[in-house]
């Protein structure tokens, strides 16, 4: 995994999804080739589109801390994974003949972990831009006082 930029490589799909690897003759490659289907370079194309998705849910890259920047790469490869999964072979994942789910069960609870860590591990660098956020009270946060009447005679 890029250490510096949250990016996962082609290699790092393939760490999750190693029998979809597979060349023109059924060989298992290990990663993602020209001979592959998906391609490596359709593997990558995955990746920019799932880099951009977790990045929705995160400060930018160049704020956060650069401990968590591995923590991004792999759950961008999980995100990329799954794409890869519904796009090449979607009547196995309909079919549930697929690790889809699996892999989706574990991006979900990792990305809940690193969008956690973010949040604590990236305030002091996020409050250098002079913003702060102030409790505002509405009418919508004043609780109801709903009398309680209690007849006796019924």
């Amino acid at each position: 995994m890029s250490r510096k930029t949250g990016r996962p490589t082609v290699d790092d799909v393939a760490q999750l999804l190693r029998a979809r690897t597979k060349d023109e003759f059924g060989n298992e490659s290990g990663t993602f080739t020209a001979k592959t289907r998906p391609t490596a370079m359709q593997v990558d194309g995955h990746i920019s589109t799932a880099l951009a998705l977790v990045c929705t849910r995160l400060p930018p890259l160049d704020v956060i801390d650069e401990e968590l920047l591995d923590a991004v790469a792999g759950v961008v490869a999980y995100r990329a994974a799954l794409r890869v999964e519904k796009s090449y072979f979607p009547e196995q994942v309909n079919a549930d003949r697929s690790a889809y789910e699996q892999l989706r069960d574990e991006y979900l609870d990792d990305l809940a972990a690193l969008v956690d860590a973010a949040a604590a591990g990236g305030s002091d660098q996020l409050a250098s831009g002079d913003i702060a956020m102030i409790p505002v009270g509405s009418w919508t946060s004043i609780g109801r006082c709903v009398p309680v009447v209690v007849d006796d005679e019924l």
